[in-house]
């Protein structure tokens, strides 16, 4: 039976691959040509590492303090908005330890299975994206940091996933190459990085050798619905597209989408912004995360990516230099030797990442449509997550036993 995919980012392009896979017709409709959306800007990262979802005790106050500051790792731009107040209040709801604790198995299971089924794509001959398993290094500079880092690496070992404290004087060990200033930092061996330019890149061309139909530029706006069915998709040129199955797959979209099924689901654009830097003589050697000011630095062969920020912006296109100098001037306190200017606007990427009030994803049938499955809501996640929610996707449409208990990702827990 054909599955229609209403989205082409990196969830929506892993479920189309798992589906082929399974010998399942896929056509995947997108906005946009797939050229530059979040999957290709973000940082790049696979991290069993990232085990606590976003919504974590604490958040609340650091936000509070972030939210007022122009160049703070976490903004919300305020707004007269009744579904923002709706996220805020369930995702204050959800900052508490009993979720945390319910969800951080499962996602250190969900974040293991996407690294394990990277590891399988890495060997296809036809994908190339510069797979490496070099571990990434997280940095902290305060006392305070220190304390909330070494609790996380505590936990990390608790429940399988290595996490190796490091002094300052023994950082050098697995970074040699460049210097670094931080008062100590945690080495996760176990997780690794890709470039994400060329896996977007490298998928797209796997998919359509492989016979997946693209209508791109499509802009979904409506659809032909009854009762429990969902029978064609409304596209912006009039016509209208048959349904069998139906993945919506959105990303920070998602949430206007169902609106034309009568569907709510809480979901927030969380604005990211990356800058790449071509061939840099001063390189990384491993992907690092400075702590305190929640930068992410990833190098992908000769080029430095570093990006940051969560800013809930409803989807504004609206570049915020600002906040963009505050993630460049972060470097060099961490990094002495790099010094990265601001480059002009044009050469600032942006991405929307779709962020739900637990910090889980979306992933599971719709409670009115039977013949509707949606995956969304990986937030900063999306990339490391992207095989493990397509692989999960299809076995949803397949009928087949989950790889994982669903039971917390699904979409009508709200």
């Amino acid at each position: 039976m054909k599955t229609t995919i209403i989205g082409g980012g990196i969830i929506g392009l892993c479920s189309a691959f798992y589906l082929t896979e399974a010998g399942i017709d896929v056509e995947i409709i997108d906005k946009t040509d797939i050229s530059n959306g979040c999957s290709f800007g973000n940082a790049g990262m696979i991290v069993p590492s990232h085990f606590i979802p976003l919504a974590a005790p604490g958040v609340i106050s650091k936000g509070m303090k972030w939210m007022f500051d122009s160049k703070s790792p976490f903004y919300i731009k305020p707004r007269l908005s009744f579904e923002l107040i709706q996220w805020l209040w369930n995702f204050y709801r959800s900052c508490s330890k009993e979720k945390v604790d319910r969800a951080v198995p499962l996602m250190r299971d969900f974040q293991v299975m996407s690294k394990e089924l990277y590891q399988d794509l890495a060997q296809n001959p036809e994908l190339d994206f510069l797979y490496k398993e070099d571990g990434i290094l997280l940095l902290y500079r305060s006392k305070k940091t220190e304390k909330e880092e070494l609790e996380t690496a505590e936990l990390a070992n608790e429940i399988g996933i290595e996490a190796r404290v490091l002094k300052c004087g023994e950082i050098s060990q697995v970074e040699p190459k460049i210097e670094i200033e931080a008062l100590g930092g945690v080495y996760y061996p176990g997780d690794a990085h890709v470039y994400p330019n060329h896996l977007m890149k490298s998928l797209l061309d796997y998919l359509k050798n492989r016979g997946v139909q693209f209508r791109l530029n499509t802009e979904v706006v409506g659809f032909d619905y009854q009762s429990d069915r969902i029978n064609s998709i409304i596209t912006n040129t009039g016509e209208q597209i048959p349904v069998e199955n139906l993945v919506v797959a959105g990303g920070s979209w998602t949430a206007k989408i169902l609106k034309f099924l009568r569907l709510k689901m809480l979901l927030q654009d969380g604005k990211g912004y990356s800058v790449t830097l071509k061939n840099t003589p001063q390189n990384l050697t491993l992907p690092s995360i400075l702590a305190e000011v929640k930068v992410a630095m990833t190098p992908m062969g000769n080029d430095l990516r570093i990006g940051g920020t969560l800013e809930i912006s409803n989807l504004s296109p609206k570049i915020n230099l600002s906040r963009m100098n505050g993630i460049l001037n972060a470097v060099p306190k961490y990094y002495p030797e790099l010094k990265p200017e601001l480059p002009s606007e044009k050469n600032i990427w942006h991405g929307f990442r779709p962020c739900t009030p637990d910090g889980l994803p979306y992933i599971g049938k719709s409670r009115i449509y039977k013949n509707l499955v949606l995956a969304t809501g990986h937030a900063m996640m999306g990339l490391s997550l992207g095989p493990a929610s397509g692989k999960l996707v299809s076995e949803i449409i397949q009928g087949t036993a989950s790889s994982l208990d669903l039971t917390l990702l699904s979409p009508n827990r709200f």
